[in-house]
C-alpha cells in the first residue's frame, strides 16, 4: 500500500470532497488557459509513406486473422503462438509508428494481459448475465487502475476493490444514461446508493440494486471503512459528479462553464476513485495527476460519442461547438491538454517513468485521431491535413483499415466458434489462454 504524506502538525487539512472542488476549479483553468492549436503529433510523414504504411497494415491485419483461425490446443503451442503474434505486432510498432523500445516492453508486457484476463474470467463467472459490452467497459476501467499501478511501481493486478469499482460501471453507469429509465427512478437509485457507498443501513429495492450493494460491500472488505475514509470519499465523489452529470441529459439552459465543471467532477473523480483504489492512499500531486488524467478520458470519451450524445440530446462540449459549427478548437485543445496533464505530473515526472506516461500519451492521441477520422465531416480541411501529415496514416486509411479489421476478424471468429462452439471470441480467448 502507498502512505499518504503525514498532516502537517497544527494545520487542518482540507477533506477529500474540498480537494476535489479545488481540483475541479483547477482543472477548469487549466483547460481555459489551454491554446486551441494542434501539438506536434511527430515528423513530417508524406504520401508515399502513408500509403506504404497503409499496404502494411492491411497486410498485417490479414495476418493476424489467419493467426487467429489457427489458435492451437496445447498450452506450450499456444505460448508460442502468443510469442509470435507479440513479435509480429511489435515489429510492425517499431517500423511503421516509431514506438521506442520502452513503449514496446510495456504495452506488450504480460502483467497487463494476465490481468485483463483474470478480470473478465471473474466478471463472466459472477456476472454471468452480463452484454459483452458491459464487459469491455468494465474492462477499460480495470486498465486504468492498471495504468495508475505501472506509474507508482505497485504490482499490476486486479484487487477486490479495482474489481468491484469497474463492475459498477456497467451496472450503474448505463441505468443513469438509458433514456428509458425515467428521471424519477434513476434519483431514486442514486439516493440509496448513495446512502451504501457512505456506509449507511439502506437495503436494495431489487435484483440489480443488490448485486451493485454486493460489489460496495467487496470494496469494503478490502479497505476496512475505518482505516481508508478517503477509499470512501472518492467513490462518493464520483457518485456525487454522476448524479450532477444527470443534468447534461435534459437541461439546455446549463453554460459552456457549466458543462465543464460537471465534465471535470465526474471524469476526474472517476479515476481519482481508481488511484485509491489500487493505492489505498495518495500524495497531494498523485491526487492531482490522477484528476486530470479522469478529466482529459473523460473529454476524449464526449469527443468520441459526439454523433450518439447528439441523438440523445446530451450537452457536452463537443456537442456544443458541432451544434455552432465545426469541432477543430475543442479538440486540438483536448491535445494540448493531456500534454500539460501529463507534463505536469508533480512526483510523477521522473524520468524512469517517461516510457510510461508516453503509453498513455500515444494511446491518447490514437484516440483523437481515430475519433478525427470518422466524424472527418465535422472538421475543417485545414485541421485533418495537419494531423495526417504528423500521423502514421491518413485518415481515410485508418477508416478502411479499421472497416478491414472488422471484417477479417469476424470472418476468423465465425470459424473458430464454428470448430469450438464459442459463444463469441472473448468466450474463446478466456478459454484459451
Amino acid at each position: 500500500m502507498f502512505v499518504a504524506e503525514p498532516l502537517r502538525p497544527g494545520i487542518k487539512q482540507p477533506g477529500l470532497k474540498e480537494r476535489v472542488a479545488t481540483l475541479c476549479d483547477r482543472h477548469a483553468k487549466l483547460w481555459a488557459a489551454t491554446p486551441a492549436e494542434l501539438p506536434d503529433l511527430g515528423p513530417p510523414i508524406g504520401l508515399c509513406q502513408h500509403l506504404d504504411n497503409a499496404r502494411a497494415a492491411a497486410r498485417l491485419i490479414d495476418a493476424l486473422a489467419a493467426e487467429v483461425e489457427r489458435i492451437p490446443e496445447g498450452e506450450s503451442e499456444r505460448r508460442g503462438w502468443r510469442d509470435t503474434v507479440r513479435h509480429r505486432l511489435q515489429d510492425f510498432g517499431a517500423r511503421r509508428l516509431g514506438w521506442p523500445a520502452g513503449y514496446r516492453r510495456l504495452l506488450f508486457g504480460d502483467a497487463f494481459f494476465t490481468a485483463a484476463v483474470a478480470f473478465a474470467r471473474e466478471a463472466r463467472t459472477s456476472h454471468p448475465g452480463l452484454a459483452l459490452t458491459g464487459l469491455w467497459q468494465a474492462l477499460r476501467n480495470v486498465l486504468i487502475g492498471n495504468s495508475l499501478q505501472m506509474l507508482l511501481n505497485l504490482p499490476v493486478a486486479v484487487g477486490p476493490g479495482l474489481f468491484a469499482y469497474s463492475m459498477l460501471y456497467p451496472l450503474t453507469d448505463n441505468l443513469l444514461d438509458d433514456p428509458l429509465v425515467p428521471a424519477d427512478a434513476k434519483r431514486a437509485f442514486n439516493d440509496r446508493f448513495g446512502r451504501r457507498l457512505a456506509g449507511l443501513p439502506v437495503g436494495p429495492s431489487c435484483a440489480s440494486e443488490a448485486a451493485v450493494f454486493d460489489l460496495v460491500a467487496r470494496i469494503e472488505e478490502e479497505f476496512p471503512r475505518p482505516e481508508f475514509e478517503d477509499v470512501y470519499e472518492s467513490l462518493l465523489a464520483i457518485h456525487r459528479g454522476q448524479v450532477r452529470s444527470l443534468a447534461q441529459q435534459d437541461d439546455p439552459r446549463l453554460t459552456d462553464a457549466g458543462i465543464l465543471a460537471i465534465s471535470c467532477e465526474k471524469g476526474g473523480s472517476s479515476v481519482l476513485a481508481d488511484l485509491y483504489l489500487v493505492s489505498g492512499g495518495a500524495s497531494a500531486s498523485q491526487e492531482r495527476f490522477a484528476f486530470g488524467y479522469g478529466v482529459f478520458l473523460q473529454l476524449l470519451d464526449d469527443l468520441q460519442d459526439v454523433e450518439a450524445d447528439l441523438h440523445a440530446g446530451h450537452e457536452t462540449l463537443f456537442t456544443r461547438a458541432a451544434r455552432r459549427g465545426w469541432l477543430d478548437e475543442p479538440t486540438a485543445r483536448l491535445a494540448r491538454f493531456i500534454d500539460r496533464v501529463l507534463d505536469d505530473a508533480g512526483d510523477l515526472a521522473g524520468p524512469e517513468l517517461a516510457d510510461r506516461k508516453d503509453l498513455i500519451r500515444r494511446n491518447c492521441r490514437t484516440l483523437l485521431v481515430c475519433a478525427i477520422s470518422e466524424q472527418r465531416g465535422r472538421f475543417r480541411r485545414r485541421l485533418r491535413r495537419t494531423v495526417e501529415r504528423g500521423w502514421p496514416f491518413s485518415l481515410r486509411a485508418i477508416r478502411r483499415l479499421r472497416r478491414r479489421a472488422e471484417r477479417r476478424l469476424e470472418e476468423a471468429a465465425r470459424k473458430l466458434q464454428a470448430q469450438t462452439g464459442a459463444s463469441s471470441l472473448l468466450e474463446l480467448a478466456l478459454d484459451e489462454v
